[in-house]
């Protein structure tokens, strides 16, 4: 063999290597771009209550998790008492999540260490699914309701204090 030939195989080589190594990283950075927080609102109305859907997500391999919590807001004044969580499980599949979750499983927002617990009544879960577009999370309710959330809605990151 030449020198060039000898190149262009260890280039190739390389390329390849290079490829695979970082193919699962890529995957792992767009996995990761859905944790963290990102809220809906409806349209604000004056001296009308006004929907917020927060929805908290942590991601462990392929495995999410996180709470959502629905809240009213008047001319900008929060309404709740203690708050509330609803939270939920589910997994990234091919670039989307796939999450469930009991509607009626709300627990005070002040509660830490949540987790999702299947209903054990009888009752089928809630199920979601949220695709990751440019900076914004779709959310598409497959199953289930959410008091005052439609069932497609569009999330945006809430940005963190300082930025």
């Amino acid at each position: 063999m030449n020198k060039t030939s000898n190149f262009v195989i260890k280039t190739t080589l390389l390329a390849v290597v290079f490829v695979i190594g970082v193919s699962p990283t890529v995957y792992a950075q767009r996995g990761n771009a859905v944790a963290g927080r990102w809220v809906w609102k409806a349209p604000a109305r004056r001296n009308q209550p006004q929907t917020q859907f927060t929805l908290v997500i942590k991601r462990a391999g392929d495995k999410v998790s996180g709470t959502y919590s629905v809240d009213q807001f008047i001319n900008g004044e929060w309404q709740g008492e203690d708050g509330n969580q609803t939270p939920f499980a589910g997994r990234l599949n091919r670039g989307r999540l796939e999450i469930e979750f009991d509607p009626d499983a709300t627990v005070p927002g002040y509660q830490e260490n949540v987790t999702y617990k299947p209903p054990t009544d009888d009752r089928k879960p809630s199920l979601a699914v949220l695709t990751l577009q440019g900076r914004t999370l779709n959310w598409r309710l497959l199953t289930g309701r959410i008091q005052g959330v439609p069932g497609k809605i569009t999330l945006k990151r809430e940005a963190r204090p300082g930025r």
